[in-house]
């Protein structure tokens, strides 16, 4: 960890990402984790609810460039 802050009633951890595990079965063709095979849960704050990663909505460095 690198950093702890306290944040009124909440605790803030910052800290570096040294190694990550994966089943074999969310690898894509390239051996990286795929997102859509991963299916994570991510949860809001804001809305106090979880969502779903969907669908592709563009490509990353090229989205909102014209040709």
């Amino acid at each position: 960890m690198l950093h702890t802050i306290e944040i009124g009633l909440h605790t803030q951890f910052i800290g570096e990402i040294l190694d990550v595990k994966v089943e074999r079965d969310t690898l894509g063709e390239d051996g990286k984790p795929d997102i859509l095979k991963v299916d994570p849960i991510i949860y809001s704050t804001k809305a106090q609810g979880y969502y779903q990663v969907g669908e592709l909505i563009g490509k990353a460095y090229s989205m909102g460039k014209k040709s």
